[in-house]
């Protein structure tokens, strides 16, 4: 009969009690029957020495268990017991931007960055599944770099095929959204196109790093989840980028940039001389047909014309908007007006309140809004609203617009053939010239090499700005990443503060400033630290009193790698934390 063995990895530790009640009691019995009795006081006092020895033997063995376990077991264990997503300062919470959609039609939403959320119609539900109705507020933020990762809590590590990587990012973001307060869902095959503006570390040769991802952060799994190729693609931001002056490569960059900048304003110049030469007659707009579900109304704007003016009558001097009213006047038997979402003001309050006015005033704000000034009793409101058509007056509009559209499309086309050669004339000029302003730098990389400068003409690093396009299917964290091997120099670290306090049990992190990504880590005594000995590296740790305690850029530089230990002593910054401020000025971002 095979014998079963139950055994416990890490088990709680025994009491005496339970140590006592395992004794070999038999071979105590054996031993206490073939011996001679001793006296009573020697008999407990052998009990009491032998449960000694077996708690001290179980400690010493349990010791040794705990310690032999690798460190990175230990590391894992020790974040595993922490909650996934945990922010470091939790007295900072993160900004969020709002936007209030109309869930029934969607819209474009522009974060101050430049990025665009496109949200669809009917993208939102609520508990049950049903399709909602009513403004819903949505909640974006973005996170870019190291101070943003770190106050996020937000690992920045990725598994693959048992190694572990840690994400280099071009931008992460959150997103989720509220009706009166209370969280919905994204509806089923609806998605929110995101185009996240963010910068990429880049070599001075300019090439845009390859290898990026899309990830969807799964809380419940604690993991990242791959979604798909992140679609980057480079701005031409030039004259946008900036130049460190103590760079020894600034004189050939700011060269470059000079270059690039009469070389975009000369294709600007010479690209509107061509599409001068042949004028495109305005597009034709296309008619709208009156929605019954929105506020659609008439007005009488025979007030807004003189006499001369009238829409019946013909016109010498007027306005532009009051020239297209008059215009859709004469074509039409009946001009509508729809109330705009822009608006901003219930179609019942209109109705309400201003059904009837004392004065009006309208002003075109574009091809499709107009905005209308209502007055009544000293009071005043605006609104956006929208020409609108119906019945047989939206029919004769319509085959009006498609015979003009055809028309305009043709001669679009015959324009385009004819000033095809001349664009792609000028297209291969002025690569031609990036081309050559472009060599010029490398040329001047090429004289910082051979002057003994190689590391900081080889191993500079820029930021190139970029636009990183993906679909979110949900609500939730979503990072534009590449996996990173990790670093080859490794040491065993200690961490000490000022004072010769030793750092244990605590999580650091550590920041090569080449790379966008934070490593975090387990600092106690042993930890596997590794860091790229080339690079410009930081690291840091907050303290039990809520202060941050750094290892700086230049104390990296001093360290002896050959040695395979080392205790990094820390200075703990005496300095309130209260905000995001507070922490950039701090890490010296």
């Amino acid at each position: 009969m095979k014998k079963k063995f139950d055994i416990k990895v890490n088990p709680r530790r025994l009491s005496s009690q339970q140590i006592a009640r395992h004794k070999n009691f038999d071979a105590l019995l054996k031993k206490f029957q073939t011996e001679p009795r001793p006296k009573p006081i020697f008999r407990r006092l052998m009990v009491t020495a032998g449960a000694v020895a077996a708690v001290l033997a179980g400690l010493f063995f349990f010791t040794q268990i705990f310690t032999a376990q690798p460190y990175e077991q230990r590391e894992q264990a020790f974040f595993a017991a922490q909650k996934f997503v945990n922010p470091p300062l939790s007295e900072i919470k993160p900004a969020f931007a709002k936007f209030e959609v109309n869930p029934t039609e969607g819209g474009v939403y522009e974060y101050p960055s430049g990025s665009k959320l496109i949200v669809p119609a009917a993208a939102f539900v609520d508990e049950t599944g049903q399709t909602l109705a009513g403004e819903v507020v949505l909640h974006y933020r973005e996170m870019h770099d190291f101070v943003d990762f770190f106050l996020s809590g937000i690992p920045m590590t990725y598994d693959s095929a048992g190694v572990n990587y840690n994400l280099e990012s071009a931008g992460m973001i959150e997103i989720f959204a509220e009706q009166n307060g209370k969280r919905v869902n994204m509806a089923p095959g609806k998605s929110i196109n995101v185009e996240l503006v963010s910068r990429v570390n880049v070599s001075p040769t300019l090439e845009v790093p390859k290898g990026y991802n899309i990830y969807k952060l799964d809380e419940s799994k604690r993991s990242w989840v791959y979604q798909e190729i992140d679609r980057m693609q480079v701005l031409d931001d030039e004259m946008g980028e900036e130049l460190d002056e103590n760079s020894p490569l600034y004189p050939a960059r700011k060269e470059l940039k000079e270059k690039l900048q009469a070389i975009q304003i000369t294709a600007t110049n010479e690209m509107a001389k061509i599409e001068a030469s042949i004028p495109l007659a305005k597009e034709p707009l296309k008619p709208v047909l009156a929605d019954e579900s929105d506020y659609v109304f008439d007005l009488d704007l025979k007030d807004l014309f003189p006499p001369s003016l009238s829409p019946k009558g013909d016109a010498t001097a007027f306005n532009p908007a009051q020239d297209e009213l008059r215009q859709l006047y004469r074509k039409y038997e009946k001009m509508l007006w729809q109330l705009s979402p822009q608006s901003g003001i219930t179609p019942e309050r209109l109705q309400r309140e201003f059904s009837s006015v004392t004065g009006l005033g309208i002003r075109k704000l574009n091809s499709r809004d107009f905005e209308l000034t209502l007055e009544k009793s000293g009071q005043s409101l605006t609104v956006i609203v929208n020409p609108v058509l119906s019945g047989s007056d939206y029919e004769k509009a319509m085959a009006e617009f498609n015979r003009n559209f055809e028309a305009w499309q043709k001669a679009k086309q015959q324009r385009e053939a004819q000033l095809a050669s001349q664009k792609e004339a000028l297209r291969k000029s002025i690569e031609a010239e990036r081309q050559q302003a472009y060599q010029a730098f490398d040329e001047r990389v090429d004289e910082l090499r051979k002057q003994g400068l190689n590391y900081a003409a080889s191993d500079e690093i820029i930021k190139k700005k970029v636009v990183n396009r993906f679909t979110a299917s949900e609500f939730g964290i979503w990072n534009c990443d590449r996996p990173l091997p990790p670093q080859m120099v490794q040491v065993a670290a200690t961490f000490k503060s000022g004072n010769g306090e030793v750092f244990k049990n605590t999580t650091a992190y550590l920041v090569d400033k080449s790379r966008n990504t934070v490593y975090r880590f387990l600092a106690e005594d042993g930890t596997e630290l590794r860091f790229n000995k080339n690079s410009e590296n930081l690291l840091w740790l907050v303290t039990g009193d809520n202060k941050i305690a750094v290892f700086r850029p230049e104390d990296f530089k001093k360290i002896n790698v050959a040695s395979k230990t080392q205790t990094f002593v820390l200075e703990t910054v005496d300095r309130k934390i209260e905000d995001e401020n507070d922490v950039r000025e701090v890490l010296y971002l």
